[in-house]
């Protein structure tokens, strides 16, 4: 018990994370016109679905996120690191994050909160 509790994952360790994730909207990712599903994302970074053995941990990769606004459709191109694999999913980091995709983040965060 002690093992589990001294490793804890990282959704537990709020002191870990810059910004909290977010789950709630709806968003998919498009990398190398492919898309795949969000599990959910931060301002630093993206978890996603899809074929694990098309990424390597390190691996820089350019991406679009796609986020529903209303009726409309917010796209949001960045680039990001693998940071980490399992057998369906696929954690990014964002490395630097121009001002303009900090707009667009704030931009659907504003949204889902009216």
């Amino acid at each position: 018990m002690d093992y589990i509790t001294n490793n804890a994952n990282d959704n537990s360790n709020q002191q870990r994370r810059r910004f909290p994730r977010r789950d709630q909207d709806v968003c998919m990712v498009n990398v190398d016109g492919h898309p795949y599903p969000v599990v959910d994302w931060s301002q630093c970074g993206v978890l996603f679905e899809g074929d694990t053995r098309l990424f390597e941990a390190g691996q820089k990769i350019s991406m679009i996120l796609r986020f529903k606004i209303n009726n409309a459709i917010e796209d949001v191109k960045i680039v990001g690191e693998v940071v980490r694999k399992n057998s369906k999913l696929i954690a990014t980091t964002f490395n630097e994050v121009p001002e303009t995709v900090h707009k667009s983040f704030d931009k659907v965060i504003q949204s889902s909160v009216a």
